[in-house]
C-alpha cells in the first residue's frame, strides 16, 4: 500500500541551482526566537510561517527585478542586471521604512504613472500600531517613498499577502487584504462567540477597499466580505469566467476557505459550499489555473499532510470528531479534510477534488504551490514548498507540554520551557516538483528536476528572469540563502515557447490570453499574486512543446474588448494593448448543449436515512455500512409493457413503488411495504416466483443497525396479484436466514423454468469485515429452499458481496453468475449443467482483490460476447494500493474486552504498520497506550510490535486493485481485463446502466457513486456528478462530463436506472440518492 504515486528518476535535470556568490541574491528570512517577549513559535502560533517573494520589472528595463520579505530582518531588492546577476540596492531604495513582521509582497502602479510601486502584507506579533502595511511608491529613480496612510492602505490586520484588481469594473484598482487572526489557538465554538462582537470580527477579517478617486475606503462589510479570516492563500481571478473577477481566501485551521464570487454590483457571496463538496483543513497557499487543458480554471490549495509513514503518525492530531461534527452540523461549514485539494473544474461552477486521484494528496508541510508549465511541453506542472522550521505541533512535544502545565499548574518555568523548544523536532524537506503527462497523471520528479535540496522553504514565485523563454524560480528561506533556480529547458531544446505582454489601462488587467493550433485552444489568465504571500511576473508564457506555428492568438480584457492575431511563430513574444483592442458585445453566456435536462420534481421520492453511529463501536471502520441504500429496481407489474420501478427505503420508511401512467410516474401507496418500513431495503427484484406471469418482488434486508441474527434482516417476498398490489409471503426459507445482505439476481441454474434466485450477502452487522454467507435459492413451486452447499459450495463463503449478477458468459444456454464485494477477487462462476465451478483463476482473476461494488453486462464491440464493467472504489481514494502494496485489514478481539477490533494496515519498510494513528487505535484498544506510551514509539512499531504474534492469526482480508476495468471477454471463458479512463476513476462505481446515448448502434453506460459517510480522516468520495461511457466500438471507452452531458447532481447517489416513459416518449435516467430526493435527468431527444 502506497499513499503517493511513484517518484521517476528518468528526466533530465530541468533545473540548475545558481550559487548566491555569482547571482548576487544574498537574502535569508532569519528568525531568532525570545521565549520572554512572545517572539517564538508557543506564544505567537504563526511564528515560522515565512515570507513571500516578489517578482516584477520596477525599473522598466525589461528585466525583472525581486523583492523579498523578512520576518525580523530588513526586506531587501534587488535589480536584475541581466544573465541571473542581481545588484542589491535595498539600502538605497529606502523600502524599509516603518517596516515591521512583513509577510506578503504584491505590486501595482497605484498612481498610473507607468511605475510599478511595491505593497508589503505586514503582521506578526506586534501590536496594531506596528503592523500597517506599506504602499512604497516607486520614485522612478529606483528610490521608494513610503505612503500607505496617504491612499488608506496602512491596514493593521496581521496582514499576509493582498492583491489589487477592479471587482467593480469603474476603470480603477481596488484591493483586498487577506488576515490572519488575533485568535488562533482557540476552539471553535468560542472562537465564534468572541467574534460575535463585530468590531473583533472586522479587526479578525480580511478586507476589501474600493479605489474612490484614487483613496481607497473599506468597504468590507457592504461588499459582504466581513468574515473571520485566517488566510494564508489568495487568488484572485475569474473563477467562474463571467468576466468579472472573484476572490479566493485560503484559511487556515477550521475555518473554511471562502471563494467570493462577484455579484456584478458590488458585493460578493462566498460560494464555496455551493461549488466544492470538500475542500483542506490548514489550508495554506492556493493556485488557480487550467491543470487539464480543458480551458476550466482549476484550483489547488495546500495542506499539511505528510508524505512519510513516521511523520504522519508524530506530527499529525487525530482529526476531533465531535469538532468535525460540529463545524459542518452545527455551523453549517464546508466538509474539511487534511489533505492538499485539486478542484477539478467540471463546468456550471461545480468542481471536484481529484487530489488522492492525481497523487498530490500530500506533500508534507507545504505552503506555495504554483502550476505553471516548467519543461515548455505544453502541460502545467506543480512546484511546491516545504518544510517548518520546528515542529510544535508534534505529538509527543504537545503531550510534554500538557505533562509540564499540569506538574506546574500552568505556570512552566523558563528553563524547562525552553529546554521543550529547543528540542522541538527541525526536519528540513525537500520542495516538490510533479510534472503533469496529461490525463490528470502526475509523476513526482523532484530526485531528477534539480530543484530537490533540503530546505525550509516558504515563498516561491517564476518567471523568465533572464529572457530566454523559460520559466525560472526564486524562493524564500528560513535560516537559509534563497534559492535561485534557473530553467535549463531552453538550453535542452526541450520545448517551444510563445510569451504574451499584456499592457492594459491598469496595471493589474487580468487579461486573458488564448491560443489554438491543431484543433486545441489553451488559455491562461494575467495574475501576480499566486501561491503564498508571493507573486509572480505577470507575462504569459505558453509552453508549446515541438509545435512552430499557432493559429491564432486571442487577447480577451476584463472590459470585455479584445484582439486576434494569426499564424504566430513560436519562440517569439507579443505585446498586445488594451488601447488597440476592438469593443466587443457584452458578453454573453453560451448555453450549453447538454445530452440531459434535469427535472424537478417528477418523482416524488425522498430517501430518509435513519440515525445510526457506525462508529460509536467500529471507531476504525473505514465507512459506515448502514447507509448504502438507495436501489432502485425497475420491471413491469401490471403488464402493460412498461417499465415500473420500486425504490428501496432506509431503517422507518417503507420503500416506494411507481407505475408508468399518461402524465408521468403515479406513486402507489401499499399497505405491505409499509408494515415492513422496520427493514433496511438494499437491492430489490421483480422476478416471477410462483410463474403465475406476473413480476413478484424481492427485497433483500440489510444494514448495521441490527444486532447479529435480528429478524430485521430477513428478506422479504412479495407476492403480485397482477395489477401491481403486493403482499408478503412468509412460506420459505427466508425467515430461516437472517442475514444482512445487499445484492439479488434471478437465475435458472437448472433450466427448469422457474426462476431461482442469488443474494449476495455482506457483513455480520457491526463485525465488519467479517460476512456471512451468501445464498442460492432453488424454487421449488413457488418455495425458495437453499441449495448453495449443494451447487456452489466456493460462494457461500466468498466474503463480503455487493453485487452478484447472472449471466451467460460462454453462450451456452446455462445461467452462470458473477460476483464481486469488499476485499474479495472477482468471482466468475461456470455452470455446469446444474452446478457452478469458480473459474477466476483462468483469467488470472483470482487475486484481483479489490473494494468491487457493482458489475454492468454490456457488449462494448458487438462481437456476441458479454463483457462486465466491475465497478472498484476508484483512485480518488485516501490509500493507493498494488499488488506489491497492499491495504490489509485485520479483525479480532485484540484487548479481550468481548468486542470485535479492526486494524487497518499497509507497508512500510517491508513491514505492516498501523493505517491509522495512535489517538483513534487507542480509543478502540486502550492497552495500545500503554504498549506504545510515545507517538514516536508507535510510529515505529510495527504490527507485531503492538499487538504480538497473534495478529498474524486473526481473521485478515487484503486489497491490490482500486480500478475500475471492463473484463473483455475473448471467449472461451476467458477475460482480459482493461482499466477504465481516468476520470472513470474518479468515482467509487457503485451501479450503472447500460444505454446507446449516441445512438450508433453500441452499447454505452452511465455510472454513478459516492460514499459520503467515511470516517473523519479519509476525504468522502462526494463527485458531484454522473459520468457518461461511449463505446469505442473495440475495447473501452471516451468518458463524456457534466459539462458535456449535464449530469450533475446533488446528493450522496447509490443507483442509477435508465427507464423509458411510454406514455410521454421520453427517456430518464434516474438517480436515487442516500438521504436526499431522488433526481431525474430527462435524455435529449
Amino acid at each position: 500500500m502506497s499513499e503517493n504515486k511513484n517518484n521517476s528518476h528518468n528526466q533530465v535535470s530541468n533545473f540548475e541551482q545558481i550559487n548566491p556568490k555569482q547571482s548576487g541574491l544574498h537574502f535569508s528570512n532569519t528568525l531568532a526566537h525570545n521565549l520572554k517577549n512572545g517572539l517564538n513559535v508557543f506564544d505567537y502560533d504563526y511564528y515560522y510561517n515565512g515570507a513571500g517573494v516578489g517578482i516584477a520589472d520596477i525599473n522598466n528595463d525589461g528585466l525583472k527585478d525581486i523583492f523579498f520579505c523578512a520576518n525580523q530582518g530588513s526586506n531587501k531588492l534587488f535589480l536584475n542586471k541581466g544573465n541571473l546577476v542581481f545588484e542589491d540596492i535595498t539600502e538605497s531604495a529606502n523600502i524599509n521604512t516603518k517596516k515591521g513582521w512583513s509577510s506578503g509582497v504584491t505590486f501595482v502602479d497605484i498612481n498610473n504613472d507607468g511605475w510599478l510601486d511595491i505593497y508589503v502584507s505586514q503582521g506578526g506579533p506586534y501590536s496594531k500600531s506596528d503592523r500597517a502595511n506599506l504602499l512604497l511608491i516607486n520614485q522612478r529613480n529606483n528610490t521608494f517613498k513610503e505612503g500607505a496612510s496617504n491612499y488608506g492602505l496602512d491596514d493593521t490586520g496581521i496582514s499576509t499577502q493582498s492583491a489589487f484588481f477592479d471587482y467593480d469594473k469603474d476603470g480603477d484598482l481596488d484591493c483586498v487584504v487577506m488576515n490572519e487572526n488575533e485568535y488562533w489557538g482557540v476552539d471553535p465554538l468560542t472562537f465564534l462567540k468572541i467574534l460575535s462582537d463585530k468590531q473583533k470580527l472586522f479587526d479578525n477579517s480580511s478586507h476589501l477597499y474600493q479605489n474612490d478617486k484614487g483613496k481607497f475606503k473599506n468597504v468590507t462589510e457592504h461588499a459582504g466580505l466581513l468574515k473571520p479570516s485566517f488566510g494564508l492563500g489568495l487568488c484572485v481571478s475569474d473563477i467562474n469566467n463571467d468576466n468579472w473577477l472573484d476572490i479566493y481566501i485560503a484559511n487556515d485551521y477550521y475555518l473554511p476557505d471562502v471563494m467570493y464570487i462577484n455579484n456584478k454590483n458590488g458585493t460578493f457571496t462566498d460560494q464555496i459550499k455551493n461549488t466544492t463538496n470538500q475542500i483542506s483543513f490548514s489550508a495554506m497557499g492556493v493556485d488557480i489555473a487550467d491543470i487539464n487543458n480543458d480551458n476550466l480554471k482549476d484550483i489547488f490549495v495546500l495542506d499539511m499532510a505528510p508524505t512519510d509513514h513516521i511523520r504522519s503518525k508524530t506530527l499529525m492530531a487525530s482529526m476531533n470528531v465531535p469538532q468535525f461534527e460540529m463545524l459542518v452540523k452545527t455551523f453549517g461549514f464546508q466538509a474539511q479534510y487534511m489533505f492538499n485539494s485539486l478542484q477539478l473544474n467540471m463546468g456550471a461552477n461545480k468542481f471536484h477534488n481529484i487530489a488522492q486521484l492525481a497523487g498530490l494528496s500530500k506533500s508534507d508541510w507545504s505552503w506555495a504551490g504554483l502550476i505553471f508549465d516548467t519543461d515548455n511541453d505544453g502541460n502545467e506542472d506543480l512546484y511546491i514548498t516545504n518544510g517548518f522550521r520546528k515542529y510544535s505541533s508534534d505529538n509527543d512535544v504537545r503531550m510534554r507540554i500538557t505533562e509540564a502545565k499540569k506538574k506546574y499548574n500552568g505556570n512552566i518555568p523558563f528553563e524547562i520551557k525552553e529546554t521543550i523548544y529547543n528540542n522541538l523536532p527541525s526536519e528540513k524537506l525537500e520542495n516538490i516538483l510533479y510534472k503533469n503527462n496529461g490525463d490528470l497523471n502526475f509523476k513526482n520528479v523532484t530526485p531528477s528536476s534539480g530543484l530537490n535540496i533540503p530546505s525550509f522553504s516558504n515563498g516561491a514565485a517564476y518567471a523568465d528572469l533572464d529572457n530566454d523563454g523559460d520559466l525560472d524560480i526564486v524562493v524564500n528561506n528560513i535560516d537559509d540563502e534563497a534559492f535561485l533556480f534557473k530553467n535549463k529547458t531552453i538550453e535542452n531544446s526541450a520545448g517551444n515557447f510563445i510569451k504574451i505582454i499584456t499592457k492594459g489601462m491598469n496595471s493589474e488587467n487580468f487579461a486573458k490570453v488564448s491560443i489554438s493550433y491543431k484543433g486545441l485552444t489553451k488559455t491562461k489568465e494575467s495574475l501576480r499574486v499566486r501561491g503564498y504571500l508571493s507573486t509572480v511576473d505577470n507575462e504569459i508564457l505558453f509552453g508549446l512543446g515541438k509545435e512552430s506555428i499557432i493559429d491564432t492568438v486571442s487577447v480577451i480584457w476584463p472590459s470585455g474588448k479584445f484582439e486576434k492575431r494569426y499564424k504566430v511563430k513560436t519562440n517569439t513574444t507579443l505585446t498586445f494593448n488594451e488601447n488597440d483592442a476592438h469593443n466587443s458585445k457584452e458578453m454573453k453566456p453560451i448555453k450549453a448543449d447538454f445530452l440531459f435536462t434535469k427535472v424537478a420534481n417528477s418523482i416524488d421520492f425522498i430517501h430518509k436515512e435513519n440515525d445510526f453511529n457506525d462508529f460509536e463501536k467500529e471507531i476504525l471502520l473505514p465507512y459506515k455500512q448502514s447507509t448504502l441504500g438507495p436501489s432502485i429496481n425497475k420491471g413491469d407489474v401490471n403488464n402493460d409493457g412498461k417499465d415500473d420501478f420500486y425504490i428501496g427505503g432506509a431503517l422507518g420508511q417503507a420503500g416506494q413503488l411507481f407505475i408508468q401512467a399518461s402524465k408521468g410516474f403515479l406513486k402507489v401507496k401499499n399497505q405491505a411495504f409499509t408494515d415492513d418500513a422496520r427493514y433496511e431495503d438494499m437491492e430489490s427484484l421483480f422476478v416471477d416466483i410462483d410463474n403465475d406471469g406476473d413480476n413478484d418482488l424481492y427485497v433483500v434486508s440489510g444494514g448495521s443497525e441490527f444486532t447479529e441474527r435480528s429478524e430485521s434482516l430477513t428478506d422479504r417476498l412479495y407476492l403480485n396479484d397482477g395489477k401491481g398490489g403486493f403482499s408478503r409471503t412468509k412460506s420459505s426459507d427466508l425467515k430461516d436466514y437472517t442475514i444482512s445482505g445487499k445484492s439479488v439476481t434471478k437465475i435458472d441454474f437448472d433450466k427448469d423454468g422457474d426462476n431461482d434466485i442469488i443474494v449476495g450477502n455482506r457483513i455480520k452487522p457491526q463485525k465488519y469485515p467479517l460476512s456471512d454467507p451468501s445464498l442460492i435459492y432453488e424454487n421449488v413451486n413457488g418455495t425458495l429452499r437453499n441449495v448453495t452447499a449443494m451447487i456452489a459450495p466456493d460462494f457461500e463463503n466468498f466474503g463480503i458481496v455487493n453485487k452478484v449478477i447472472t449471466t451467460d458468459f460462454n453462450n451456452d444456454g446455462w445461467d452462470d453468475f458473477i460476483a464481486v464485494g469488499e476485499w474479495t477477487p472477482i468471482g466468475i462462476f461456470l455452470n455446469e449443467k446444474g452446478t457452478f465451478r469458480a473459474i477466476s483463476k483462468e483469467s488470472n482473476l483470482d487475486n484481483e482483490k479489490g473494494w468491487w461494488y457493482s458489475i454492468i453486462e454490456t457488449d462494448v464491440n458487438k462481437d456476441g460476447n458479454k463483457d462486465y464493467i466491475i465497478g472498484n472504489v476508484g483512485l480518488n481514494y485516501k490509500y493507493h494500493v498494488d499488488s506489491e502494496k497492499p491495504l490489509r485489514i485485520y479483525a479480532g478481539d485484540f484487548d479481550l474486552n468481548g468486542t470485535q477490533d479492526d486494524v487497518l494496515s499497509y507497508k512500510f519498510k517491508g513491514n505492516f504498520v498501523p493505517a491509522r494513528g495512535k489517538e483513534c487505535s487507542t480509543q478502540q484498544m486502550p492497552f495500545i497506550s500503554k504498549k506504545t506510551p510515545s507517538y514516536k514509539q508507535f510510529a515505529n512499531a510495527t504490527l507485531v510490535d503492538i499487538y504480538g504474534e497473534k495478529i498474524n492469526n486473526a481473521y485478515q482480508r487484503e486489497v491490490n486493485e482500486f480500478h475500475s476495468i471492463l473484463l473483455l471477454n475473448e471467449g472461451n471463458g476467458k477475460f482480459k481485463k482493461l482499466e477504465l479512463p481516468i476520470m472513470a476513476q474518479s468515482l467509487p462505481i457503485l451501479d450503472g446502466d447500460v444505454f446507446d446515448f449516441n445512438k450508433d448502434g453500441f452499447e454505452d453506460l452511465i455510472i454513478v457513486g459516492n460514499i459520503f459517510n467515511t470516517e473523519v480522516e479519509t476525504p468522502r468520495l462526494d463527485n458531484p456528478f454522473a459520468l457518461i461511457l461511449i463505446s469505442n466500438k473495440k475495447d473501452g471507452y471516451t468518458v463524456l462530463g457534466p459539462d458535456k452531458t449535464g449530469l450533475f447532481i446533488d446528493g450522496n447517489a447509490k443507483s442509477v436506472k435508465i427507464i423509458k416513459q411510454n406514455y410521454l416518449n421520453k427517456i430518464f435516467a434516474v438517480i436515487a440518492t442516500n438521504n436526499a430526493k431522488t433526481e431525474v435527468f430527462e435524455l435529449s431527444h
